[in-house]
Formats: structure tokens, sequence, C-alpha cells
């Protein structure tokens, strides 16, 4: 299973009744609350094994499956 197919996986079980996966401003849209972004978080690092630092918390970063993907892959590496 791909990076994107994972993230859009975890975006269904966080918000199993909104489709996310080609909204464009899933943060500046108000599509996930702070909690639901949190856990989006802890399980992205648990997932994919990778820390996500405070600096990476950002809107440009969880807007988009694609930019969730480009984030994720950046910091796996």
């Amino acid at each position: 299973m791909s990076t994107q197919e994972q993230v859009c996986n975890l975006l269904k079980e966080i918000k199993p009744t909104k489709d996310l996966s080609g909204i464009t401003d899933i943060i500046e849209g108000g599509y996930l609350d702070s909690f639901e972004l949190m856990s989006l978080i802890a399980q992205l690092g648990e997932i994919f094994g990778i820390e996500i630092d405070v600096d990476e918390i950002v809107p440009e970063n969880f807007n988009s499956v694609d930019a969730m993907t480009a984030m994720v892959e950046r910091l796996k590496h």
C-alpha cells in the first residue's frame, strides 16, 4: 500500500462521515477539529515511524492528502 493510500485510509478512520481525499483545505476549511488533528499527527507518526515536530504542524502540511503524503515522505528520509 502506498503512502498516499495509507494517509487516505487514516483520514477515513478519523473522519468516516466525510471523504477528504479531494479536499485541498482540510485544515483551513475546518474539516478536522483540534482533537482530530492531534490524533492524525500521532497516528501518522506511529504508522510511518516518523516524528512530526511542532514546526511541521502548519496548514500547508495538512490541507490535503498530497501535502500530508509529501510531508511523510520527506520526514521518512
